[in-house]
């Protein structure tokens, strides 16, 4: 049972925020996970408030979800990190390296078969109404997760998030989009088969601070299987089939929810 929300009278919001946006799968992960260990919060969309994103920025971080109690503002890519915040345990067991890196090449092979029956005219209309984002940046962005991850592993001062989520000035066509996702996989598929379980150490520096690898792992790859999953939802309800089997996101912290 949620408790009752208490205002923090020294920024005017409840004591507990969220800050988010439409479309954001890991926003969507930590307004879930708090919701599920029954703590009230103010769900802030930075769309529509104008003045919250200036709230993040203020607090010295510079993209969202980001979850405030009281004065303190934190990152909430990592739920441990949510979850220490908030002051509740979380017994989150991973995922071996090994299978999330097998899991994740499946997930870009069926994304990837899932895109490659996109209409050029498809990939430019709005992933969801509330938010300029087009199906060809999700498509895109699927991939450049991926990207970003190999990336950062090669030189740990790149700007992972910033490779992750910008959209990319240079896929512009269909072709252009085909052409950068089997690029990408490729050179993935070619950094497996070179050890890369192996090259993966033990923490890793993010934009989020220094985390240990496995939970950098993991987001990356339930990031990618839940935007193939909205991908795939997409092209269902045009009237395909869904091509991700249920069991390809066993073991992965999916978010329940589709998109808000």
């Amino acid at each position: 049972m949620q408790q009752t929300m208490q205002v923090d009278p020294s920024v005017g919001r409840a004591e507990v925020s969220v800050y988010w946006k439409p479309g954001c799968s890991s926003c969507l992960k930590a307004k879930e996970f708090i919701e599920e260990q029954g703590i009230a919060y103010e769900s802030i969309n930075v769309i529509e408030d104008h003045d919250a994103m200036q709230e993040v920025l203020g607090a010295g971080l510079r993209s969202i979800p980001v979850v405030r109690k009281g004065n303190q503002y934190i990152y909430a890519q990592s739920l441990d990190e949510v979850a220490a915040l908030l002051g509740i345990s979380r017994n989150h067991v991973r995922l071996p390296h090994d299978q999330l890196l097998e899991r994740w090449d499946s997930v870009l092979d069926r994304a990837k078969e899932i895109i490659g029956a996109f209409s050029d005219e498809l990939l430019e209309r709005p992933a969801i109404a509330v938010r300029q984002r087009s199906i060809k940046e999700v498509c895109s962005h699927i991939f450049q997760i991926n990207e970003a991850f190999l990336m950062s592993l090669e030189d740990a001062s790149v700007d992972a998030r910033a490779l992750g989520t910008d959209p990319r000035e240079n896929i512009v066509t269909r072709a252009d989009l085909m052409a950068y996702i089997e690029s990408v996989h490729t050179r993935y598929r070619r950094w497996l088969s070179d050890g890369g379980l192996r090259k993966i150490p033990q923490r890793m520096s993010t934009y989020y601070g220094e985390q240990d690898s496995g939970q950098v792992l993991e987001r990356a790859v339930w990031h990618s299987a839940q935007h193939a999953r909205q991908l795939d939802h997409v092209a269902a309800g045009l009237g395909a089939e869904l091509v991700i089997p249920a069991e390809l996101y066993s073991g992965l912290p999916m978010p329940k929810r589709l998109w808000a």
